[in-house]
């Protein structure tokens, strides 16, 4: 009974685990998985920035958007020149809101679970890779601002609004 309850507290705080089913990423293996998420990320705010009601809005998400796949292709240069060619994942569907508040709940959730993962694989990593680390150094900086431009445009965006 506890074993199943403490599996799936498991499952939901730690989702990546399940990947390779041993319930520890290799090193190498959670750049990759840094490296999809980054991506994910990425298309997902680009698509909610299309759909942004106000113009000033919808700027600033497509530069977050930017931002993210400049990083992820430097993430993946890196990652190239560690292990060799990486495979591309078929990117799944952005998720979206009902309106522009939702959605941009949902990217600064997304970017807030980003950021733990890289938190939690940072040491392992760096210590593996130690030419990543100055990298991670940055992407820990970049990734503030980008938490605080999605919680300061959730912060004027109207949670009642129906607009797509």
């Amino acid at each position: 009974m506890f074993r199943y309850l403490f599996r799936k507290i498991e499952e939901f705080l730690l989702p990546e685990r399940q990947i390779n089913g041993t319930g520890y990423l290799e090193p190498l293996d959670a750049v990759r998985l840094i490296y999809y998420r980054i991506s994910q990320l990425a298309e997902q705010i680009e698509s909610h920035a299309e759909l942004a009601p106000y113009p000033q809005a919808a700027e600033r998400l497509r530069r977050i958007a930017g931002e993210k796949r400049d990083i992820a292709n430097r993430l993946k240069q890196i990652i190239e020149a560690l292990h060799g060619p990486i495979t591309e994942k078929e990117l799944r569907l952005p998720v979206t809101g009902k309106n522009h508040w939702q959605r941009l709940v949902r990217d600064l959730e997304d970017q807030r679970k980003l950021d733990d993962l890289l938190s939690r694989y940072e040491f392992s990593v760096t210590r593996q890779f130690p030419q990543i680390g100055a990298f991670f150094g940055g992407l820990k900086i970049v990734h503030e601002a980008h938490r605080r431009a999605l919680a300061q445009l959730s912060a004027v965006a109207d949670p009642q609004a129906t607009q797509t």
